[in-house]
């Protein structure tokens, strides 16, 4: 995986913009961020197409970059990145984070992300 990435591209799912590719509900928004966080997210103009999931995903090759769109969200959100970011040596995460466009229309955190899909289930039953 790599994080030559400086901008998230146009469909990045984590963008704020119309450009966005958006989860068809919030559950399934839920599982891309905790698995973005926990596993990386493969840009999808980088990814290799898994064959094997039903919804489409994307697994990462050699040459997949990582999004960065997510790395920009999880900084921006307070989280130092995500597991596969917090891997790395602190030289090369601090050369990663310095390369970063923190201007870039993202989400600042992962519950802003998963707020624009709405109240999450348990939160809709306390409202009923």
């Amino acid at each position: 995986m790599r994080f030559d990435l400086r901008t998230p591209c146009k469909n990045c799912p984590f963008r704020t913009d119309e450009t966005a590719i958006r989860f068809s509900c919030r559950e399934r928004a839920e599982g891309i961020e905790e698995s973005a966080y926990r596993n990386g997210f493969p840009c999808h103009l980088s990814a290799v197409l898994d064959e094997d999931d039903e919804d489409g995903g994307y697994e990462f090759g050699d040459n997949t970059q990582h999004c960065a769109g997510a790395t920009i969200m999880y900084q921006l959100g307070g989280f130092t990145g995500n597991v596969p970011f917090e891997w790395l040596p602190a030289r090369e995460q601090e050369r990663i984070a310095t390369r970063l466009d923190f201007d870039a229309l993202v989400f600042d955190g992962p519950d802003a992300f998963l707020d624009s899909y709405g109240p999450a289930e348990a939160e809709e039953d306390e409202a009923a």
